[in-house]
């Protein structure tokens, strides 16, 4: 195994990788050729934090660019053939579903019907669908019933473009609010959830897919061309490997808000402080991936005598930033320590008390 890294080390030097622009997450290239996506994953381990997942088109773009620059002309992705499972477009929890699945070996969609219940369908068929926008505070949402019928992965561009994404149902009761609501289409519309066999080897939570209508599916390994930015799959094959860094790193230990800022200065860069709503994006998918739905510190503090809040770097807060509720606590109501927590499947700020004991999320140089 040392003989290993050495020899990996050692090629490395020869060949710098290259690496593509980002704050909390950042894309490079290994250009050493390698035999499947299980060792281009071990190589990216030993490097930097994992083989990458495919978050959206910004990513494939990025991901496409990188290739186009390092003149590679393909490379291992994170994506493999694992078991058929449910997945929501933007990430959720599956935690309710009116699905029935076909128990056919292909990738099939959910479309909701006049009923509430979710049909089955081949995701390559057109139909028209329903995208959400989330208010502030994530407490109420906007939905938005497009009648253009699209395919499936056409709808999700669609949505993330123009909204925020194919919606995701979560209960009974916001089932029965879409069914009663979007009476305008006579036929199923197409909502978010994906059932597919697709994992991303780091455990991330991707639905975005971008194959190529000839790959051949039953194939356990995936990788990106240069051609066109699309992805097929292989038994093997000695491509460069796809790696990224997250700079991101969550404690294992809970603290109090003040040891918990000590630690992510000492250890790390600091903690955590959100500058702009990719910031949160990326942070909310790294908490995801890691399946952490307790709530966890940042670098966030009310001022005592003044009542606003302040990121612990000097930045304000923006209006961008997902306060539970839509805004910040007032100082009468606020137990001037904020921590993200996930209400309703997705991750909010919410204010806590300085001396209760979370994890903590610090920035990784």
């Amino acid at each position: 195994m040392l003989m290993m890294f050495l020899h990996v080390f050692l090629l490395i030097c020869a060949f710098p990788p290259s690496a593509a622009e980002g704050r909390l997450r950042q894309f490079y290239i290994l250009k050493q050729k390698i035999n499947n996506g299980s060792a281009a994953q071990s190589l990216c381990r030993v490097n930097y934090t994992d083989l990458v997942t495919v978050y959206d088109q910004q990513d494939n773009n990025k991901l496409l660019q990188l290739m186009k620059n390092s003149g590679s002309p393909v490379g291992w992705i994170g994506a493999y053939r694992g078991n058929y499972s449910l997945k929501w477009s933007n990430g959720d929890d599956v935690s309710y579903s009116r699905y029935s699945p076909s128990y056919s070996d292909q990738t099939r969609c959910a479309a909701m019907s006049a009923s509430g219940d979710w049909e089955s369908i081949l995701c390559s068929e057109t139909k028209p669908f329903m995208c959400y926008e989330q208010e502030a505070g994530g407490s109420s949402y906007i939905y938005s019933l497009i009648l253009q019928p699209k395919s499936w992965s056409d709808a999700q561009l669609y949505c993330r473009e123009n909204h925020t994404d194919l919606v995701s149902i979560r209960n009974e009761q916001e089932n029965t609010l879409l069914m009663n609501r979007e009476n305008q289409s006579n036929t199923p519309f197409w909502i978010g959830l994906l059932d597919d066999s697709v994992d991303w080897r780091d455990g991330g939570r991707s639905a975005y897919r971008n194959w190529s209508p000839i790959t051949n599916q039953s194939r356990p390994n995936a990788y990106m061309s240069i051609a066109d930015g699309r992805w097929m799959k292989a038994d093997a094959g000695q491509y460069y490997s796809l790696c990224y860094k997250s700079f991101i790193h969550v404690s294992p230990a809970e603290m109090s808000w003040e040891d918990a800022m000590n630690y992510c200065s000492s250890q790390f860069s600091g903690a955590l402080c959100l500058e702009s709503e990719n910031d949160q994006t990326e942070t909310q998918r790294e908490l995801n991936r890691n399946n952490i739905s307790a709530p966890v510190w940042v670098g966030l503090r009310q001022s005592c005598p003044f009542g606003f809040w302040m990121w612990i770097n000097g930045l304000e807060v923006g209006n961008w930033t997902n306060w539970k509720g839509g805004k910040a606590p007032e100082a009468a109501l606020s137990q001037h320590c904020a921590a993200m927590e996930k209400v309703n499947g997705r991750y909010t700020l919410t204010d806590k008390d300085c001396r209760s004991t979370f994890r903590v999320v610090c920035e990784k140089n």
